[in-house]
Protein backbone atom coordinates (compact mmCIF):
# COMPACT_ATOMS: atom_id res chain seq x y z
CA UNK A 1 0.00 0.00 0.00
CA UNK A 2 1.48 3.08 -0.52
CA UNK A 3 1.28 6.67 1.08
CA UNK A 4 2.95 7.08 4.48
CA UNK A 5 1.50 4.76 6.97
CA UNK A 6 3.86 4.73 9.16
CA UNK A 7 2.98 8.12 10.00
CA UNK A 8 -0.87 7.31 9.92
CA UNK A 9 -0.91 3.92 11.70
CA UNK A 10 2.16 5.21 14.68
CA UNK A 11 0.18 7.92 16.00
CA UNK A 12 -2.94 5.42 16.27
CA UNK A 13 -2.23 1.85 17.24
CA UNK A 14 1.86 2.15 17.66
CA UNK A 15 4.20 2.28 20.41
CA UNK A 16 5.23 -0.06 23.89
CA UNK A 17 3.24 -2.92 25.06
CA UNK A 18 0.23 -4.90 27.10
CA UNK A 19 1.90 -4.12 29.82
CA UNK A 20 3.13 -0.51 29.46
CA UNK A 21 0.03 1.55 29.82
CA UNK A 22 -4.07 1.19 30.29
CA UNK A 23 -6.26 1.32 26.84
CA UNK A 24 -6.80 4.42 25.42
CA UNK A 25 -9.31 5.32 22.76
CA UNK A 26 -7.57 6.72 19.77
CA UNK A 27 -8.77 10.47 18.81
CA UNK A 28 -11.08 11.10 16.00
CA UNK A 29 -8.82 12.88 14.17
CA UNK A 30 -6.42 9.81 13.87
CA UNK A 31 -8.69 7.05 13.95
CA UNK A 32 -9.87 8.84 10.31
CA UNK A 33 -6.33 8.75 8.60
CA UNK A 34 -6.00 5.08 10.24
CA UNK A 35 -9.44 3.69 8.63
CA UNK A 36 -8.80 5.36 5.19
CA UNK A 37 -6.29 3.37 4.80
CA UNK A 38 -7.82 0.24 6.34
CA UNK A 39 -10.30 -0.02 4.27
CA UNK A 40 -8.59 0.94 1.26
CA UNK A 41 -6.44 -2.54 2.19
CA UNK A 42 -9.84 -4.26 2.45
CA UNK A 43 -10.63 -3.44 -1.46
CA UNK A 44 -7.72 -5.40 -2.29
CA UNK A 45 -9.16 -8.62 -0.28
CA UNK A 46 -11.17 -10.84 -2.39
CA UNK A 47 -12.03 -13.86 0.05
CA UNK A 48 -13.50 -12.63 3.57
CA UNK A 49 -15.97 -14.63 4.47
CA UNK A 50 -18.55 -11.88 4.87
CA UNK A 51 -19.75 -9.22 2.48
CA UNK A 52 -19.33 -6.21 4.15
CA UNK A 53 -20.23 -2.33 3.77
CA UNK A 54 -17.82 -0.94 5.80
CA UNK A 55 -19.01 2.53 7.55
CA UNK A 56 -15.71 3.97 8.44
CA UNK A 57 -17.12 7.27 9.78
CA UNK A 58 -18.60 5.19 12.60
CA UNK A 59 -14.95 3.26 13.80
CA UNK A 60 -14.03 2.96 17.04
CA UNK A 61 -10.28 2.08 18.16
CA UNK A 62 -7.92 1.90 21.34
CA UNK A 63 -4.50 1.66 21.33
CA UNK A 64 -2.16 0.75 24.61
CA UNK A 65 1.62 1.00 23.78
CA UNK A 66 2.55 -0.88 20.96
CA UNK A 67 -1.04 -2.82 20.92
CA UNK A 68 -4.43 -1.71 19.46
CA UNK A 69 -7.33 -2.58 17.95
CA UNK A 70 -9.70 -0.83 15.37
CA UNK A 71 -13.27 -1.68 14.81
CA UNK A 72 -14.90 -0.71 11.73
CA UNK A 73 -18.90 -1.58 11.79
CA UNK A 74 -20.92 -2.61 8.81
CA UNK A 75 -23.05 0.81 7.96
CA UNK A 76 -26.04 -1.69 7.99
CA UNK A 77 -26.07 -1.87 11.47
CA UNK A 78 -28.32 0.63 13.25
CA UNK A 79 -29.28 1.06 16.33
CA UNK A 80 -32.66 1.82 16.03
CA UNK A 81 -32.95 -1.22 13.53
CA UNK A 82 -32.11 -3.95 16.29
CA UNK A 83 -35.24 -5.40 16.42
CA UNK A 84 -35.54 -6.14 13.25
CA UNK A 85 -32.00 -7.89 13.30
CA UNK A 86 -33.11 -10.08 15.98
CA UNK A 87 -35.93 -10.69 13.18
CA UNK A 88 -34.18 -11.43 10.30
CA UNK A 89 -31.96 -13.64 12.96
CA UNK A 90 -34.88 -15.64 13.78
CA UNK A 91 -35.51 -16.57 9.96
CA UNK A 92 -31.13 -16.85 9.32
CA UNK A 93 -30.57 -19.58 11.53
CA UNK A 94 -26.92 -20.63 11.62
CA UNK A 95 -25.87 -17.98 8.96
CA UNK A 96 -24.22 -14.72 10.08
CA UNK A 97 -24.93 -11.14 9.64
CA UNK A 98 -22.39 -8.73 9.02
CA UNK A 99 -21.46 -6.85 12.25
CA UNK A 100 -17.88 -5.18 10.60
CA UNK A 101 -14.02 -5.46 10.80
CA UNK A 102 -11.69 -5.91 13.94
CA UNK A 103 -8.11 -4.87 13.17
CA UNK A 104 -5.53 -5.57 15.46
CA UNK A 105 -1.68 -4.79 16.00
CA UNK A 106 0.45 -7.36 17.89
CA UNK A 107 -2.80 -8.82 18.95
CA UNK A 108 -4.95 -12.06 18.73
CA UNK A 109 -7.57 -13.84 20.37
CA UNK A 110 -7.25 -16.54 22.57
CA UNK A 111 -9.45 -19.45 22.61
CA UNK A 112 -9.44 -21.99 25.75
CA UNK A 113 -6.94 -19.51 27.70
CA UNK A 114 -4.51 -19.97 24.40
CA UNK A 115 -3.85 -17.35 22.07
CA UNK A 116 -5.07 -18.11 18.42
CA UNK A 117 -1.67 -18.96 16.32
CA UNK A 118 -0.40 -17.09 13.32
CA UNK A 119 -1.74 -19.80 10.67
CA UNK A 120 -5.17 -19.07 11.58
CA UNK A 121 -5.27 -15.02 11.47
CA UNK A 122 -5.63 -13.27 8.19
CA UNK A 123 -2.23 -11.43 8.24
CA UNK A 124 -2.17 -8.24 6.12
CA UNK A 125 0.87 -6.91 5.08
CA UNK A 126 1.27 -3.15 4.02
CA UNK A 127 4.46 -0.56 3.62
CA UNK A 128 5.15 2.00 6.01
CA UNK A 129 7.66 3.99 4.08
CA UNK A 130 10.54 1.48 3.46
CA UNK A 131 9.14 -0.76 6.71
CA UNK A 132 6.45 -3.08 6.05
CA UNK A 133 3.94 -3.46 8.91
CA UNK A 134 1.39 -6.33 9.68
CA UNK A 135 -1.78 -6.18 11.05
CA UNK A 136 -4.50 -8.68 11.85
CA UNK A 137 -7.83 -8.48 10.36
CA UNK A 138 -11.35 -10.24 11.43
CA UNK A 139 -14.33 -10.51 10.26
CA UNK A 140 -17.15 -9.95 12.43
CA UNK A 141 -20.80 -11.55 12.35
CA UNK A 142 -23.66 -11.78 14.62
CA UNK A 143 -24.99 -15.55 14.95
CA UNK A 144 -28.25 -16.81 16.68
CA UNK A 145 -26.52 -19.01 18.81
CA UNK A 146 -30.12 -20.50 20.89
CA UNK A 147 -34.10 -19.31 21.03
CA UNK A 148 -33.21 -16.13 22.15
CA UNK A 149 -29.41 -16.35 22.48
CA UNK A 150 -26.87 -14.57 19.92
CA UNK A 151 -23.08 -15.10 19.29
CA UNK A 152 -20.64 -13.00 18.07
CA UNK A 153 -18.70 -14.70 15.42
CA UNK A 154 -14.48 -13.83 15.12
CA UNK A 155 -13.27 -15.12 11.45
CA UNK A 156 -9.70 -14.81 10.79
CA UNK A 157 -8.29 -17.02 7.80
CA UNK A 158 -10.63 -19.22 6.35
CA UNK A 159 -14.63 -19.49 6.23
CA UNK A 160 -14.85 -20.58 9.89
CA UNK A 161 -14.34 -18.79 12.84
CA UNK A 162 -11.55 -18.54 15.45
CA UNK A 163 -13.12 -17.95 18.26
CA UNK A 164 -17.40 -16.99 19.16
CA UNK A 165 -18.01 -15.68 21.81
CA UNK A 166 -21.94 -14.88 23.74
CA UNK A 167 -23.57 -11.68 23.70
CA UNK A 168 -25.16 -10.76 26.95
CA UNK A 169 -28.04 -8.27 27.12
CA UNK A 170 -26.55 -5.13 28.30
CA UNK A 171 -28.96 -1.92 27.92
CA UNK A 172 -26.55 1.31 27.26
CA UNK A 173 -27.00 5.07 26.18
CA UNK A 174 -24.95 4.95 23.43
CA UNK A 175 -26.32 6.19 19.81
CA UNK A 176 -23.67 4.46 18.35
CA UNK A 177 -24.22 0.80 16.74
CA UNK A 178 -21.03 -0.17 17.97
CA UNK A 179 -18.51 0.91 20.94
CA UNK A 180 -15.64 -0.74 22.02
CA UNK A 181 -13.63 -0.55 25.44
CA UNK A 182 -10.61 -3.06 26.82
CA UNK A 183 -9.42 -3.86 29.88
CA UNK A 184 -5.92 -5.09 30.90
CA UNK A 185 -6.10 -9.47 32.76
CA UNK A 186 -2.59 -9.65 32.87
CA UNK A 187 0.64 -8.60 31.64
CA UNK A 188 0.14 -9.81 28.29
CA UNK A 189 -3.44 -10.61 28.37
CA UNK A 190 -6.81 -8.38 28.73
CA UNK A 191 -9.97 -8.53 27.05
CA UNK A 192 -12.03 -6.22 24.49
CA UNK A 193 -15.32 -5.31 25.21
CA UNK A 194 -17.81 -4.50 21.97
CA UNK A 195 -21.26 -3.46 22.79
CA UNK A 196 -23.55 -3.91 20.05
CA UNK A 197 -26.79 -1.91 18.98
CA UNK A 198 -27.21 -0.18 22.55
CA UNK A 199 -28.40 -3.62 23.88
CA UNK A 200 -25.89 -6.08 23.47
CA UNK A 201 -22.25 -7.12 24.79
CA UNK A 202 -19.25 -9.18 23.69
CA UNK A 203 -15.99 -9.72 25.32
CA UNK A 204 -13.24 -11.19 23.09
CA UNK A 205 -10.16 -12.85 25.14
CA UNK A 206 -6.96 -11.54 23.30
CA UNK A 207 -3.24 -11.71 24.10
CA UNK A 208 0.18 -11.03 22.42
CA UNK A 209 0.54 -12.23 19.12
CA UNK A 210 3.24 -14.90 18.56
CA UNK A 211 6.25 -13.75 16.96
Amino acid sequence: MKTSFALALAITITAGSLRAQDPQPITADELAKATKLLVDATSRIGDLPLKLELAPDQATGLKAGDVGAILIPDKRLKVEKSDKADRKQNKTKGEAVPVGQLWTMKLAPKHKDAVVPNDRLRLVKVEAKDKPLELALFTLGLEKAGKREFQLAVYGKGSSPVLRVPLTAEKNKSAAPVAMTARKTGEESGVIEVRLLGKYKAEIPVGKQAE
